[in-house]
């Protein structure tokens, strides 16, 4: 059985209040994108969204014909294809074609409010042990929980490209009004449709936007606004604001 892991949040809080006593350089010296490569097979629901065959954003497999991602992930919606079963971006998987895509209806591109989208294949998607749907929860993270994220994102905030191999970080669930307090003074602002993952020594970057945020192999949300390396939290969309909707569809 799955343990649902916990951790104290007071470190976090204090790590996040540095950037209220006017001491932003150390906090941002302490932040470094640090992912750990992921065991082939280990996150069987990972897929990469590719445009003329090169990685761009992230998805999870919801079922043999649908994929969830974030709405960004669909600007310039040409030759796109999702790649499923491997760790690795050069090598292995199999080539699904993306035939269309639907955004929730109540979706808002500047507040990024309800960041959910569904991409449907033009063929079954074929389940083996490396090809797997991860299961969607109602349920909210508590504060302190310890979530995954998996992805390619890149490991630098300098690079524009996103790393070969799977990676995956240990974050933690954080309070939302300590999370609002923090994004408020780089100008974001999230909402209840939002969660927040903080840690002081890793997080989500570039490409690895819709990618799932999981714990207990059940998905909690998905990767909608990211922060590199500058010591701040990432914004998640809760799948609990979205559930709904992507019931209705698929």
């Amino acid at each position: 059985m799955c343990s649902y892991p916990i951790v104290s949040i007071l470190p976090l809080v204090v790590a996040l209040s540095v950037f209220s006593v006017g001491h932003p350089a150390a906090a941002l010296d302490k932040r470094i994108v640090n992912g750990t490569t992921a065991v082939n097979g280990q996150y069987p629901y990972q897929v990469s969204l590719r445009r003329n065959g090169l990685h761009f954003c992230g998805g999870s497999i919801l079922n043999t014909r649908w994929i969830l991602t974030v709405p960004y992930c669909f600007e310039n919606f040409v030759n796109i294809t999702a790649v499923v079963g491997t760790n690795t971006l050069n090598a292995g998987g199999i080539i699904y074609h993306v035939d269309s895509y639907i955004i929730h209806p109540l979706y808002d591109s500047h507040s990024f409010i309800y960041a959910a989208g569904l991409l449907n294949t033009t063929t079954r998607i074929v389940y083996n042990s490396k090809v797997q749907p991860i299961k969607l929860t109602p349920l909210v993270p508590i504060d302190g929980a310890v979530v995954v994220i998996s992805g390619w994102g890149t490991n630098s905030l300098s690079s524009n490209v996103p790393v070969n191999e799977l990676q995956s970080i240990n974050t933690i669930a954080i309070n939302f009004t300590d999370c609002q307090n923090a994004l408020l003074m780089v100008g974001v602002v999230i909402t209840s449709t939002h969660i927040c993952t903080f840690n002081e020594h890793a997080g989500a970057c570039e490409f690895d936007l819709g990618s799932p945020v999981t714990l207990c192999n059940m998905q909690y949300g998905i990767v909608t606004a990211v922060m590199c390396e500058l010591g701040f939290p990432d914004t998640i969309t809760k799948i609990s604001s979205v559930y709904a909707w992507i019931r209705s569809v698929i």
